[in-house]
């Protein structure tokens, strides 16, 4: 059953992005993934306050129950943000992609947080489906559009954003009522004294993983947006075998030896890198049967396809590797060193602004994730747990992919 579940799931996660973007104007369909997968994804790590990385280390790694309460007070704090967004929206006149990443921020900073508990528990199919809920929704959309009954523009797919979040302050508002208050305030205190930590180290590591869109958007525009996303989704086939791994195996990661960790990490990662190399070598004789934007882009843009990519790779080692800082309560000791890469980074492309391509700046962010990965095993050193072999691994693979785009591109 989970099997199903997962496939269908992941599967309108996958595809409805692609199909949006044949029936989106380049531009739309940018500041939708701007909007989903760039700033909506960023600023979710802010709204959350680090909460639901707080749960498997208090319930799983700590085992204090004590706490588990004081979890309920979240999806209220939550509404905060959002009202804030809404007042910002009708009565202050805030842009319309500000407004729909915001609203996006929120539903996902609920998914998070709900499907965190339910992986917690071994919930997992019921997991997956919150996971997918937003794309649930836009494939409802997409098939309202199909049959006639809407149109397919920002403006529409904004409506149905909003509409959806009303669900999840319906259920913050349900589940807090029924739920005992006694020092309510006082657990979430002593959450939020382990989350703020948390916080700060998710925001930089989003910062780092999903900046990408908000990136071209800033140096380019909504289109080249757009092209990175259609590519971008492309290439993350492989981040559903991630999923997989992270969803089913979830506790584990939370309680196994980290040698044995490590074994099967550097095993996971070369076969993940085999995968994606096939696919975007046989992906130009499938997809061009089936999108008109991947015909018209492709020959164009073969070389963003490339590096995002090798990118998943990369993006998977980090989101793998933040489960085991978590658990180890290390990141703090990240923080120091994610602000000083990102800080180098932005150097880096502000010098390099005037000469810089869309390409070139694909590769530093791809660059970037790479050192993040490296950044993360060196603080696991440093309380003697060490990820040799994985570290050893994702080195080559960066290695041999860094080599293929300077030769071939």
């Amino acid at each position: 059953m989970f099997g199903v579940i997962f496939t269908s799931a992941k599967a309108l996660v996958y595809f409805v992005p692609l199909l949006l973007a044949d029936v989106l104007t380049t531009s739309d369909f940018g500041i939708l993934e701007y909007a989903l997968a760039g700033l909506g994804m960023v600023t979710n790590a802010l709204f959350n306050l680090g909460v639901p990385g707080a749960y498997p280390y208090f319930i799983i790694r700590k085992e204090q129950s004590e706490v588990k309460h004081g979890f309920s007070l979240h999806p209220i704090i939550l509404l905060i943000p959002f009202l804030i967004n809404q007042i910002a929206y009708f009565v202050l006149d805030l842009d319309l992609s500000f407004y729909l990443a915001f609203n996006i921020s929120y539903i996902i900073s609920n998914q998070v947080f709900y499907s965190t508990q339910l992986k917690s528990h071994e919930k997992s199919s019921f997991a997956v489906i919150l996971d997918s809920g937003l794309y649930i929704v836009l494939f409802l959309l997409f098939i309202a559009y199909k049959v006639g009954l809407t149109d397919t523009d920002i403006n529409t797919i904004n409506t149905f954003i909003l509409c959806y979040s009303f669900i999840y302050i319906f259920i913050a508002i349900y589940s807090f009522l029924r739920n005992k208050r006694k020092n309510l305030v006082t657990a979430y205190k002593t959450i939020l004294r382990f989350s703020i930590h948390l916080l700060i180290s998710t925001f930089l590591i989003f910062l780092i993983t999903t900046s990408g869109r908000i990136l071209v958007e800033y140096f380019f525009g909504f289109e080249e947006v757009g092209v990175y996303a259609f590519y971008f989704r492309l290439a993350a086939i492989v981040v559903m075998i991630h999923q997989v791994i992270n969803i089913a195996f979830f506790k584990k990661i939370y309680t196994a030896n980290p040698l044995v960790l490590d074994k099967y990490f550097s095993i996971f990662f070369v076969l993940i890198s085999i995968l994606s190399i096939i696919i975007y070598l046989v992906s130009p004789y499938i997809v061009r049967h089936l999108s008109d934007f991947f015909n018209n882009t492709y020959e164009r843009f073969n070389d963003i396809y490339f590096i995002l990519s090798a990118q998943m790779v990369m993006w998977i080692a980090s989101a793998l590797n933040s489960n085991i800082i978590d658990r180890e309560n290390l990141a703090k000791k990240n923080n120091v060193f994610f602000f000083l890469l990102i800080l180098l980074v932005l150097v880096l492309i502000y010098l390099f602004r005037y000469k810089m391509t869309f390409s070139d700046l694909i590769y530093i962010h791809f660059s970037s994730i790479y050192i993040a990965c490296m950044i993360q095993f060196f603080s696991l050193s440093r309380k003697r747990i060490f990820f040799k072999k994985t570290g050893a691994i994702l080195t080559l693979i960066f290695i041999f992919q860094s080599s293929y785009y300077f030769i071939n591109f």
